[in-house]
C-alpha cells in the first residue's frame, strides 16, 4: 500500500469512527446530587464514575466460585483485611496493621503451625451501619469451609481455627507454615455478615437439604451488602450496576460520589462510548490493544483521554515433554534450546504492540521487586538463527535440498506448533511459523476449534507447542510447572502444566518457597527455580500480553503495570476534576 493509500485508508477510519461515536448514548450529566445516608453533603458537586467492564459476575461475594473474574467489580463493594498495591506490596485495609514475623501478632511453632492476630480499625461497619466485628469473620469461616461447595477453598484449606479474642481481635490458626499469611484480602478471606445470614446458614448446617435456598438469597446478589468503598444501590441484570460512595469506608470516604458499572461486552460499543465521553474508563481486557492505540492517536491532540498499556498474562509456548504424546526430539535439550534461539521476541513486540511492550524472557513482571534477580539468574536465548543451526546440527540434523532439517534418515523435522482461537494467537502463531521457517525449522500450525479448546484432555495431550497464557503472579506461575500440575487420566487431565514437564529438584525447591517465612530466603528459591526453569528450557516465555486501561482526562488516579494487584486497588482516591 503507497503512502498516499495509508493516509487515505486513515481518514476514512477516523470518519468511521466518529461516525459511530455520534450514534452513540449521550454523556451523563456533569454534576449530580450526592446521596450519602447519614454524611453530609459534600461542598462540591458530586460527580458519577461510569465504568465500562466486558463481564457481568453472577454474584459480588468474591469467595464464591464463578464463570468469570470477580474481582473486577467485586473490589469496588468488598474490603478484607489488607489489599495489595500497584508495587505488588501488601498494605492493612480493614485491619489496624499486618502481622509481623517473630511479634506478638505473628508466632510460628516449633511442629510448623503458626497463629496470626489481627486487630481491625475501631467503628468498621457494614453498609446496612451494622457494626462489623471480629465475629464476622470468624462466621465467615463456618461458611467457607462448609461443604456448601461455592467457595475458593484457598486459603482456608490451610487455617486450623479461626476465633475472635475480642469484637477487634481475631486470631487465626494455621494447621502449617504460610508466607502469605498477610495477605488475606477480601477475594481471600473477607468477613461475611453474620447479622444478616446466620440464622439461614444455621438452618442449612442443620438441614443440607436447604443449601439451595441459602444460596438463594439476594444478598449473593441484588441485595448485597459489603464493606467496601461503595455501597451496592442498583444491579441490572445484563446492563449495569450502582453504587454510591460509603461515609464508613475504612480508608476514607471515597472522592468520587457515585459510580456506575456498565456491562459492554462488544468492544466496538466500549469504543465509541469513549469516544462520546458517556463512559468514563474502561477496565483491562475489554478495549484490544489496536483500539487503544486508536484511541491514543485521537487524543494526541486535545489529551481528552488517557490510554494505559497494561500487561496481563505471558503469553507462553508450552513444550510437550512426554514423548507418548509429543515430538520425540523435543526431549533433546539442544532441540529445544535451538528453538529458542529461532524466537524473535523484539519483532513480536513490533508486529503485535507496535514496540509497546516489554521484553520479557520469564513470567515476572518487570515491576515485581524480585524481578531484576530473576533477570539476572536467567539463561537467555537471544534471537540467533546461526546458533540455532549450531544446535540442530549437533542433535543430529541437517538441512535438506529446500533447506529445512532432517534426520540422517531424510525425515524431515516437523513440528506441530498448536493455538486455541483468537486473533492475536493466529497472528502470533503465522509469525512464528514465518521466523522459525526462515531459519530451517518447518512448523505445522494448527488452530484448535472452538469446543476443543476446552477440552483439558487436549490441552494436555497436544503433540508439539502449545500456545497459551501463564499469569503474571511469581507464585501463580511457579506452581503452574510443578509435578503436581501435569494432568493424567487418573486427574481428569486437570492441572496447568500442560507440557508435562518434571523436575526432583524444582518441586523441592517449591515446597521450600511455599513455606519459607523469610522473604530474602524465599525471593532465593524463586530465582533459583526460575533459573532451572530457563537451563532446561521447560518452556518459551515470549512476551506481556497487553490489554489497555481507558479513561477520560478528567478521571484521575488511574495506573497501569500493576504485577500482582488490581488497577482499581486504590479506586477510593480516585477523583473526577
Amino acid at each position: 500500500m503507497s503512502r498516499r493509500s495509508h493516509r487515505v485508508f486513515g481518514i476514512v477510519l477516523l470518519a468511521m469512527v466518529w461516525a459511530l461515536a455520534a450514534c452513540a448514548p449521550a454523556a451523563p450529566p456533569r454534576t449530580q446530587p450526592a446521596d450519602s445516608e447519614g454524611g453530609e453533603r459534600p461542598a462540591a458537586a458530586s460527580r458519577t464514575l461510569v465504568m465500562a467492564v466486558n463481564t457481568e459476575v453472577s454474584t459480588l461475594s468474591p469467595k464464591m466460585l464463578g464463570p468469570t473474574n470477580p474481582e473486577r467489580t467485586t473490589r469496588i463493594f468488598s474490603a478484607g483485611l489488607s489489599l495489595v498495591d500497584a508495587r505488588g506490596e501488601v498494605r492493612p485495609y480493614i485491619a489496624e496493621a499486618l502481622p509481623q514475623l517473630n511479634s506478638d501478632t505473628w508466632h510460628v511453632f516449633p511442629d510448623g503451625r503458626m497463629e496470626t492476630t489481627w486487630r481491625l480499625r475501631p467503628g468498621l461497619a457494614w453498609h446496612d451501619g451494622t457494626p462489623l466485628t471480629a465475629e464476622d469473620f470468624t462466621f465467615a469461616f463456618r461458611v467457607y469451609t462448609s461443604p456448601l461447595g461455592v467457595f475458593s477453598a484457598k486459603p482456608q484449606d490451610l487455617m486450623a481455627q479461626v476465633v475472635a479474642r475480642d469484637p477487634t481481635t481475631l486470631v487465626i490458626t494455621w494447621s502449617r507454615s504460610y508466607p502469605e499469611a498477610a495477605q488475606l484480602t477480601s477475594t481471600e478471606f473477607g468477613p461475611l455478615p453474620r447479622h444478616l445470614l446466620e440464622s439461614e446458614f444455621a438452618a442449612y448446617e442443620q438441614d443440607p437439604t436447604t443449601r439451595d435456598l441459602f444460596l438463594a438469597r439476594r444478598y449473593w446478589t441484588t441485595e448485597f451488602v459489603g464493606n467496601g468503598p461503595f455501597r451496592l444501590t442498583a444491579w441490572e441484570a445484563g446492563a449495569h450496576m450502582e453504587g454510591i460512595a460509603f461515609d464508613a469506608h475504612p480508608l476514607g470516604r471515597p472522592k468520587i460520589d457515585r459510580v456506575m458499572i456498565r456491562f459492554i461486552m462488544d468492544d466496538n460499543v466500549a469504543f465509541t462510548n469513549l469516544l462520546a465521553e458517556s463512559v468514563h474508563l474502561s477496565m483491562i481486557q475489554l478495549l484490544p490493544f489496536e483500539q487503544g492505540l486508536l484511541l491514543e492517536r485521537e487524543w494526541a491532540s486535545n489529551r481528552r483521554g488517557v490510554v494505559i498499556y497494561q500487561a496481563t498474562s505471558t503469553m507462553n509456548v508450552a513444550i510437550q515433554h512426554r514423548p507418548e504424546y509429543g515430538h520425540r526430539a523435543l526431549a533433546d535439550l539442544r532441540v529445544r534450546r535451538a528453538l529458542a534461539h529461532g524466537i524473535d521476541r523484539e519483532g513480536l513486540n513490533e508486529a503485535l504492540f507496535s514496540g509497546k511492550g516489554p521484553i520479557v524472557h520469564s513470567f515476572v513482571a518487570p515491576e515485581a521487586p524480585i524481578y531484576p534477580e530473576v533477570d539476572r539468574a536467567l539463561v537467555k536465548y537471544l534471537y540467533d538463527p546461526r546458533r540455532l543451526e549450531a544446535l540442530m546440527i549437533e542433535a543430529g540434523f541437517r538441512r535438506d535440498r529446500e533447506g529445512l532439517f532432517a534426520n540422517e534418515a531424510g525425515e524431515r523435522f516437523s513440528l506441530p506448533y498448536w493455538v486455541t482461537y483468537s486473533t492475536q494467537l493466529e497472528r502470533q502463531l503465522a509469525i512464528m511459523t514465518d521466523t522459525w521457517r526462515q531459519a530451517g525449522v518447518e512448523v505445522q500450525p494448527y488452530v484448535i476449534p472452538g469446543a476443543q479448546a476446552r477440552d483439558n484432555q487436549v490441552r494436555s495431550t497436544f503433540p508439539g507447542l502449545l500456545g497459551h497464557g501463564v499469569s503474571p503472579a511469581t507464585t501463580s506461575a511457579l506452581e503452574t510447572f510443578s509435578s503436581d500440575q501435569i494432568g493424567s487420566p487418573s486427574t481428569r487431565w486437570g492441572g496447568q502444566n500442560r507440557g508435562g514437564w518434571s523436575n526432583h529438584e524444582y518441586d523441592r525447591l517449591l515446597g521450600a518457597y511455599s513455606s519459607t517465612l523469610d522473604r530474602a530466603a524465599r525471593n532465593q528459591h524463586a530465582v533459583t527455580m526460575f533459573r532451572l526453569m530457563s537451563e532446561e528450557v521447560a518452556n518459551y516465555p515470549l512476551f506481556r500480553d497487553l490489554g489497555t486501561i481507558v479513561h477520560l482526562s478528567i478521571v484521575k488516579g488511574p495506573t497501569g503495570q500493576v504485577p500482582e494487584g488490581l488497577a482499581h486497588w486504590n479506586i477510593h482516591e480516585w477523583e473526577i476534576s
